[in-house]
């Protein structure tokens, strides 16, 4: 009896050792977080976004803590939109914005616009905005005889309209086509053979 006795606690603290090992197999990986180089990551303790974590290797309890990655490389946007000159005649532009996230302002980010894709489309609706805001103040003749003058000005109006205002940094911002109606485009050609002509 006594020996039946004494072996139902080894049992029982033997049964407890290996729960919590088991537990352990299961918590500790799980909490094990790594942020790679060129990503900055946000946690959120318990739903509130608290720290910013750059590259490296963390131990964040999987229960509490929710890890949110960002993309910090130099990120290549290509925007397409159609736009109107003063004369109402319409033209498809076409441009790239470079940018990059500050990641500091991470913690902004995520409680404002929470996925990099909502902020990407704010930054790209900001970008059209102020490009055919721009090009509506000209025609479309001083469009096409002006445009390498024209283009650094909506360049720049978007630059300084997304700024700092969006929590990136502004590289490049390149307008790499304006392209009228096939009909508008045949009178300007036709009206240059006209002129060589004469």
């Amino acid at each position: 009896k006594s020996k039946i006795k004494e072996s139902q606690p080894t049992a029982i603290a033997t049964g407890v050792l290996a729960g919590v090992f088991g537990l352990g197999l299961i918590l500790v990986p799980s909490s094990i977080q790594t942020v790679e180089a060129g990503s900055v990551a946000v946690v959120k303790h318990l739903g509130e976004a608290k720290t910013i974590r750059k590259a490296g290797t963390y131990f964040d309890f999987w229960v509490t803590e929710e890890y949110l990655y960002y993309d910090a490389t130099v990120q290549n946007l290509s925007i397409s939109a159609s736009a109107y000159s003063k004369d109402a005649q319409t033209m498809q532009i076409a441009m790239t914005v470079q940018y990059q996230i500050q990641e500091d302002a991470a913690i902004k980010i995520a409680n404002e616009y929470g996925a990099l894709e909502t902020l990407e489309n704010r930054i790209q609706s900001v970008a059209i905005e102020k490009a055919k805001a721009r090009l509506s103040s000209y025609s479309a003749m001083q469009i096409i005889e002006t445009r390498a003058s024209i283009s650094p000005q909506v360049e720049e109006d978007i630059m300084t309209a997304i700024g700092d205002s969006y929590y990136v940094g502004v590289n490049t911002v390149v307008l790499t086509d304006i392209a009228f109606s096939d009909a508008f485009e045949k009178i300007v050609e036709d009206k240059m053979i006209a002129e060589q002509e004469k």
